[in-house]
């Protein structure tokens, strides 16, 4: 490390001495430098004077390190997964081999002292450093990292929705962090944590593990910042004939035998039905009719009115596990809740009477 950090020849200078950009190149690369913030190399990279391959090569010419071409890289999976996956992303370093006395990485910045030492003390072992092209290591990671979370969303999923199917729980949100996924579930007014898993995930990501597991949804997505809420409304098929107007509060709001919701609208979701269209996102429901309907329409349990004469309902009201008083066991499936299922036509007064004698 002390040769690396000793070498201090700026990168300008370098490229100059390869021929790989000119004088007026560099002027133009230090003015948009100052006016960016980025480093010289990447402000001439983004001025289109060199790519970022001509950057790392040159520094590994400064640092009489070896340069690695990533798209060359056999990974090596069993290696990767002894490290943490932000810790990768994070310092963009990709691990090449480990033998008895060293470990090989590539890595884009060769300075970042703090992360070789950080991996000199995990594994006791010397830290054999090469450049590579930080864009292309990240990339390469998250396509790396992606293939092996999907089937752990799969399989995550699968037990979530079982354990929520006959509960009030008819949303499932996640929140799509730099290197992370939250899960909860809502419904009744009730948001509950389930699990939050290690990766980069993306919304397709999300889409693909619902259609794996051959279930069809609407969602509404928020973005702030880095990260990207997304709320999933599961449907289900029902076997009875919905009669209109309806409350839904229970795992899957209702999926419809063909392809249209008739006129009905869903309140509580009423983004989704501003046009004739398709919903976007959502190749199953589509709407004939912008004008609120309310003699045909279905109300989500927590944008349901609270004095209606009779509607069609099918929910389930929570009431907290008696065994755990909400914080979740196994009786209650780590919910905290139990359910108490209703369903047929009723008014607002004997729906209130029937969750009493519930």
């Amino acid at each position: 490390m002390e040769k690396i950090m000793s070498k201090s020849k700026e990168i300008g200078r370098l490229l100059l001495e390869y021929g790989l950009i000119n004088n007026d190149d560099l002027n133009e690369g230090l003015r948009f430098q100052k006016e960016t913030g980025l480093r010289l190399g990447e402000a001439l990279a983004e001025l289109g004077k060199v790519n970022m391959d001509d950057i790392d090569w040159v520094l590994s010419k400064q640092l009489d390190i070896p340069f690695v071409i990533v798209e060359d890289i056999n990974v090596n999976i069993e290696l990767l997964e002894k490290f943490r996956k932000e810790f990768l992303l994070e310092n963009r370093i990709l691990p090449l081999y480990e033998t008895a006395d060293h470990i090989s990485i590539v890595i884009e910045d060769p300075s970042n002292k703090s992360a070789i030492d950080f991996i000199h003390d995990l594994f006791g072992k010397k830290v054999h450093v090469s450049i590579g092209n930080g864009r292309k290591i990240g990339n390469l990671l998250k396509n790396i990292l992606k293939k092996a979370g999907i089937p752990e969303l799969i399989n995550s999923l699968k037990d979530i929705i079982e354990r929520i199917k006959g509960t009030s729980f008819y949303r499932i949100d996640f929140l799509l962090a730099k290197h992370s996924c939250g899960i909860k579930v809502f419904g009744s007014g009730i948001l509950r944590g389930m699990m939050s898993m290690e990766g980069v995930f993306t919304r397709e990501d999300i889409f693909r593990a619902f259609d794996d597991l051959e279930i069809s949804f609407l969602y509404e997505q928020y973005s702030s910042g880095k990260n990207t809420f997304l709320a999933i409304y599961p449907l289900a098929n029902r076997l009875e004939i919905i009669s209109l107007p309806a409350i839904i509060g229970s795992y899957g709001l209702h999926l419809p035998d063909d392809t249209t919701f008739s006129n009905a609208r869903i309140h509580g979701l009423s983004n989704f039905f501003r046009s004739d269209d398709p919903v976007q996102g959502y190749r199953y429901f589509s709407t004939k009719s912008n004008a609120p309907c309310f003699e045909k329409a279905v109300y989500t349990l927590d944008a349901a009115p609270t004095d209606f004469k009779e509607r069609y309902i099918n929910i389930c009201m929570p009431e907290k596990c008696p065994a755990c008083n909400g914080a979740g066991c196994r009786a209650c499936r780590e919910l905290g809740y139990e359910f108490i299922h209703i369903e047929g036509l009723y008014s607002s007064d004997e729906l209130k009477e029937k969750l009493k004698e519930g």
